[in-house]
């Protein structure tokens, strides 16, 4: 085989555990994608064609209400999912789930304070918001929606931030279910309340409180009945790192408060310039947001964990495959949500309530104006999300802040001069501006920096064959000898990795029908001297630190080799530690 052909072979080796974690979590991420814009657009549809345009319009005023929460959940959420993440990489389960209860603990008082505060001042909110109270109908209807959303803050807290964390923590499969199941049970629900019983706005808003309910509650009991290191009791949160979390999520969901200010400001330039009329199929462009939004925001959910638990282990080459197989798959995707949707526009307004011919084309022009955006906006958004899960919080502030604020408001201030038809194509112009900036700011940075050399990472991929033990141990001593280690520490890291890979390729692969195995190992040397071994293998669950040493007889009969190493392993090591994550067996041991 040639050195092209056998480079090319290696890489696709290399590559085989990214690409299954990554299915493994996009399809899920997918699944509750689907499932919560059925749940956002169900509110907006129903109401719009139960009620009509004072419906919509209440709805739209409403937004910035979601916009705040979406701020507090998913920074906390997000942020906290990132430092959990390079925490159980580096095997520090207790400080994980410490500040996993931390973060749980602040977002259920925050919500709780919420829910009390804003229904206190819920009359003046909905005027802040926009509605008239000489509009007796539109103020009404918007107080009613709004009155539910406060209640709902601990809930939206809860089961968003827990979503988070559950993908992180290998379950990702229920964290969809819970998601779907609360979604769904919303849609059923608009349809029973606000079609069949004319339930109005009371009954939307009683459908989005019930379905985040309901997820939460899935979500704590499989928490509860599933094997994790997520755990509620006995609580003991820690707190030092709750602000930090915030900060880092905030970077990315700074777009959420940008949001804010734009639906406050496109709501006051339409009202004024096209009337309920022009709110409607606003409020219908910002329910089809979310759809993008939420179909991007899968490719970014399925990728953080596995980005941020491969920049704890150092492994850049796998975080730059990953990136790039995120990246297509989103945008495969996306455009072909684009393109159909923009075939099917007419239809979507008349779905939405729009009923008169003007509504409908002026609807159909604006959807099809944010649909050519949709892929510029979704490229800069993954691109800054990559950033984030690797430790980088000012690309992800920055993307966010050009496409929520610094080119978006003054773009739609300058289109606000054009007309209603005109006044739409703010959205391609906004997300091309932002995204060229954007790569211009990320060609002069450069790619991530590690938190450590690169040439003190040693890694390498062994196949199911005892054979390729021998070659890699002589590698790694060469490799403790280049970064001073011990005789003794150099000794221990060559045994350390043999017993491993010999233990997993005998009594793991074994239980491999295919026998198709393999061992991603790498092999840092810290600048502390602590030298730290990351061994991931594809074998049925199999834990070697579990092996008990069976009684050795004096002439060796019946003694199970593997497991009298892998005693000594966890007597002489530092620290070791096991899990089985995203379907594969991970193990971490320092030296």
């Amino acid at each position: 085989m040639s050195e092209r052909r056998q480079s090319k072979a290696a890489r696709a080796d290399d590559c085989f555990f990214t690409r299954k974690m990554f299915q493994r979590q996009y399809l899920p991420a997918l699944l509750s994608a689907l499932t919560l814009t059925a749940s956002d657009v169900a509110d907006a549809v129903v109401v719009g064609n139960s009620i009509g345009l004072v419906g919509l319009a209440a709805m739209a005023f409403a937004l910035p209400v979601f916009m705040v929460y979406n701020v507090i959940m998913h920074s906390f959420g997000l942020g906290g999912s990132i430092r959990y993440a390079g925490q159980m990489a580096r095997a520090e389960e207790d400080e994980a789930r410490a500040g996993f209860q931390g973060v749980m603990t602040t977002v259920v008082l925050i919500g709780l304070g919420i829910a009390a505060l804003g229904n206190v001042l819920l009359r003046p909110l909905a005027v802040l918001l926009g509605a008239d109270p000489a509009n007796e109908a539109l103020f009404e209807a918007t107080a009613t929606y709004v009155r539910l959303l406060l209640m709902s803050a601990p809930l939206f807290f809860i089961s968003y931030s827990l979503a988070y964390y559950m993908r992180n923590a290998d379950l990702e499969k229920e964290a969809s279910l819970s998601a779907s199941v609360g979604n769904i049970s919303d849609v059923a629900l608009n349809i029973v309340l606000v079609l069949v019983l004319r339930m109005g706005v009371l009954g939307a808003g009683i459908a989005t409180m019930a379905g985040v309910l309901i997820t939460s509650a899935l979500e704590l009991i499989f928490l509860r009945v599933r094997k994790s290191s997520l755990r509620l009791l006995p609580l003991k949160p820690d707190f030092s790192g709750v602000i930090r979390v915030f900060r880092t999520g905030f970077s990315s969901c700074a777009s959420y408060i940008y949001s804010l200010v734009h639906i406050l400001l496109c709501n006051n330039i339409l009202m004024r310039m096209a009337g309920e009329r022009g709110v409607a199929v606003f409020d219908i462009i910002q329910n089809i947001s979310y759809f993008y939004a939420y179909l991007y925001g899968a490719v970014s959910q399925a990728s953080q964990p596995i980005l941020s638990t491969y920049q704890s282990e150092h492994n850049a080459e796998g975080c730059r495959f990953l990136q790039r197989l995120g990246l297509r798959a989103a945008l495969l995707v996306g455009l072909a949500a684009a393109v159909v949707m923009a075939i099917i526009a007419p239809l979507i307004c008349r779905l939405f309530g729009l009923t008169d011919a003007e509504a409908v084309n002026l609807g159909s022009w604006a959807i099809r104006m944010f649909c050519i955006g949709t892929m510029l906006g979704g490229t800069s958004a993954l691109l800054a999300g990559f950033r984030l899960a690797r430790g980088q919080e000012l690309p992800a502030f920055l993307s966010t802040t050009l496409r929520g604020a610094a080119v978006l408001l003054p773009v739609t201030v300058l289109f606000s001069f054009v007309g209603e038809r005109w006044f739409w194509l703010l959205y391609p112009v906004t997300e091309l501006i932002a995204l060229g900036i954007f790569l211009i700011f990320l060609r002069r940075r450069g790619q991530p920096p590690d938190t450590i050399a690169p040439e003190r990472v040693y890694r390498t991929l062994l196949h199911d064959s005892t054979a390729e033990i021998a070659p890699m141990t002589s590698a790694m001593g060469a490799f403790c000898e280049r970064w001073e280690a011990s005789m003794k520490q150099q000794y221990f890291v060559q045994m350390t990795a043999e017993e491993m890979c010999s233990a997993i390729i005998v009594n793991g692969f074994n239980e491999c029908q295919d026998r198709s195995g393999m061992i991603q190992i790498t092999l840092v040397a810290g600048e502390d001297g602590i030298f730290t071994l990351h061994v991931r293998d594809s074998a049925v669950a199999f834990n070697p630190f579990g092996m008990a040493a069976a009684d050795v007889r004096a002439d060796g009969e019946h003694a199970d080799f593997n497991a009298v190493g892998m005693d000594v392993i966890k007597r002489k090591a530092r620290e070791f530690y096991y899990r089985r994550y995203q379907g594969f067996n991970t193990m971490v041991v320092k030296i």
